[in-house]
C-alpha cells in the first residue's frame, strides 16, 4: 500500500499535460512494436515453403538429368550395336523425341467419411455424409540422404526419328540391314529412319 501511496503521489506532483504526452508517446510506440513484430512473424511464416519449393526445384532437374543420360545411353547403345553389324563400319547416332518421359508418382490417401442420422420437427428422418479425402505425395529415402518421390510407372519418351551417319551406307544391302535393325530395336516404323553416307 505504501508504494501505491507513493506512485500516486508521484502522479500527483508532476505536470498533467507533461505527463498525457508521455503517456501517448509510449501508446504510439507500443502499437509501433506490436506491427513491426507481427510483420516479421508472417514473414517468416511466408519464408517457411521455400524449403518445398527448393526440394520440387532439385526433383525437377534430376528427373530432366535423368531423362537427358538414358537419351544418351540410347545413343550410344544402338551406335555400339550398329557399330558390330558387318560392312557398317563407323557410325554416329541421332534420336529425337516428340515427348519427354513422363514419371507418375505414388500419393498417401486417407479417406475419411462419416455418416450421421438426422430427424427434423415432422418426424422425418435424412442421412448426412460427410467425406474428406487428403491426398499428399508419397516420399522414400535416397542413397544420399534426402527424400525423393516414390516413383510407380516410367514411361520412355516417345521416339520421332533417326538419323544414322555411317561409312558403308553406300550400300544398299548395308542401308536396309540398319534400317531394319532400328526398327526393330526401337518398336518405329521404317519411315522414321533415315541413314545417310559418312564423309570419307
Amino acid at each position: 500500500m505504501d508504494i501505491i501511496k507513493r506512485i500516486k503521489e508521484w502522479i500527483e506532483g508532476r505536470d498533467r499535460k507533461k505527463l498525457i504526452e508521455n503517456t501517448v508517446i509510449f501508446a504510439i510506440i507500443g502499437v509501433i512494436v506490436i506491427i513491426a513484430g507481427s510483420t516479421l512473424f508472417s514473414k517468416n511464416k511466408s519464408a517457411s515453403p521455400a524449403p518445398v519449393y527448393e526440394q520440387q526445384k532439385n526433383e525437377s532437374r534430376d528427373a530432366a538429368q535423368r531423362d537427358s543420360s538414358s537419351v544418351d545411353a540410347k545413343e550410344e547403345k544402338l551406335k555400339s550395336v550398329l557399330s558390330q553389324m558387318q560392312g557398317v563400319g563407323k557410325v554416329d547416332v541421332l534420336i529425337t523425341y516428340d515427348s519427354s518421359g513422363e514419371e507418375i508418382p505414388a500419393f498417401d490417401t486417407r479417406d475419411n467419411q462419416n455418416s450421421t442420422l438426422e430427424k427434423d420437427n415432422e418426424g422425418g428422418t435424412r442421412t448426412v455424409t460427410q467425406r474428406d479425402l487428403d491426398s499428399t505425395l508419397a516420399y522414400e529415402d535416397s542413397s544420399n540422404g534426402g527424400k525423393v518421390p516414390v516413383i510407380l510407372k516410367k514411361t520412355e519418351p516417345e521416339v520421332r526419328g533417326v538419323l544414322i551417319v555411317a561409312e558403308g551406307a553406300d550400300s544398299v544391302v548395308v542401308r536396309e540391314r540398319i534400317i531394319n535393325a532400328v526398327r526393330v530395336a526401337l518398336d518405329i516404323p521404317l519411315h522414321r529412319v533415315e541413314v545417310v553416307q559418312r564423309k570419307k
